[in-house]
């Protein structure tokens, strides 16, 4: 059972490769994103299905590391994302869609998903009380996320 689903999105002035290239970036994520203070990867080679690395980051509430595996990934068009958090999984998928004339614009589309299903009876109480603030508090940083995503390809797009 979905918890809670945060769906966003956005348009960046940049074509999907671009943008790609700085959400894949898991390497330098901690200077990309306010909210990760550290990411380190566990696996070589590059960004695909079977991508794993550790991050430092607060996400529906949790403050802490995390293992996250790239569980779906169509470069430079779509990717899933999954993270265990206790009893949870937290699944992020992102879709980039060319825009405009040129396609040099990317609508970015970004659903990230508690899955709930394996909680205990205390756990979904303490979720019915106060899973709401907690929601609120990612959706804010799930936004800080695509605020700081924007900025860097607009770095890296004018660097070009």
């Amino acid at each position: 059972m979905a918890s809670h689903i945060i769906y966003l999105n956005a348009t960046l002035p940049a074509p999907p490769q671009v943008v790609w290239d700085v959400l894949t970036d898991v390497d330098n994520a901690d200077q990309i994103f306010r909210s990760v203070s550290d990411s380190k990867r566990l696996t070589e080679g590059p960004y695909d299905v079977g991508t794993v690395w550790h991050e430092k980051r607060t996400l529906f509430g949790h403050h802490g590391e995390e293992e996250l595996h790239v569980v779906e990934c169509e470069p430079p068009r779509r990717a899933v994302i999954d993270t265990r958090l206790g009893h949870d999984v937290v699944r992020t998928s992102y879709r980039l869609t060319p825009m405009g004339t040129e396609q040099d614009h990317t609508r970015v589309a970004m659903t990230t998903t508690m899955i709930a299903t394996e909680r205990t009876v205390a756990e979904k109480i303490a979720w019915n009380f106060f899973g709401g603030f907690s929601y609120d508090r990612t959706r804010r940083m799930l936004q800080h996320d695509l605020e700081d995503l924007e900025a860097e390809v607009k770095r890296r797009a004018l660097s070009r």
